[in-house]
């Protein structure tokens, strides 16, 4: 499974990465969950934390690493914890502070080979309050009564949309997956038959030259 791995990485550079949240946003001194998820067939492969300002990480901006286990890896303010079950790490980060924000990445370690993974960026601001329910305007007191809608408007209303799901890239891995397998399958097959057809072709031409030494001198 690793080797089809390692072919599908140099085929497509840009599938199976490490798929993280993006963003994250927390109160001072409160704390932050990022989860992030991996292809299948790195469980057992360390996972990393750091923080920089371009997109290599180097050791010594890495803040929290695992080493291949699942067992929680503490820091300063900062855990790291793999989930082999679910093919997802969780970084918690706590006590924040404004110190804090900035862009990290999520990724996991490879011998050889680029680094899977991603990027995210975490915000730490206050949290915005919410307007009191007994706070109105004078005038959004009374309103005219107004006929209930139908269904029609009910089921197209403008602040009634769905948001499209997004699209799994471990699905978008297991389709070019056989596709790579399927060509794999194929090369050999294509192998097998030229070897064949150059094994019959010598033989045939063998066959020939044993009858004329057989053949009695006049």
């Amino acid at each position: 499974m690793r080797i089809f791995s390692v072919l599908l990485w140099i085929l497509f550079p840009g599938c199976c990465a490490v798929t993280g949240p993006g963003a994250v946003r927390g109160p001072p001194g409160g704390s932050v969950a990022v989860r992030c998820g991996y292809p299948m067939g790195y469980e057992d492969y360390p996972k990393f934390w750091c923080r920089t300002g371009g997109w290599f990480c180097f050791n010594g901006l890495r803040i929290v690493e695992t080493n291949g286990s699942e067992a929680e890896v503490m820091g300063d303010r900062v855990s790291i914890r793999d989930n082999h079950t679910q093919r997802v790490f969780t970084v918690t980060l706590e006590n924040l502070t404004r110190a804090d924000a900035g862009t990290y990445h999520c990724g996991v370690v490879r011998t050889a080979l680029p680094n899977l993974r991603d990027a995210v960026e975490v915000t730490v601001s206050p949290a915005v309050p919410s307007p009191s329910p007994t706070a109105r305007t004078p005038h959004a007191t009374k309103q005219p009564d107004s006929p209930p809608p139908t269904k029609a408007e009910s089921s197209f209303s403008p602040t009634a949309h769905t948001t499209p799901a997004r699209f799994q890239p471990s699905i978008i891995c297991f389709l070019l997956l056989m596709l790579l397998k399927v060509l794999l399958f194929l090369c050999i097959v294509c192998a097998v038959i030229w070897v064949s057809a150059r094994y019959r072709r010598s033989h045939r031409e063998m066959v020939p030259d044993r009858q004329a030494q057989e053949l009695p001198l006049c």
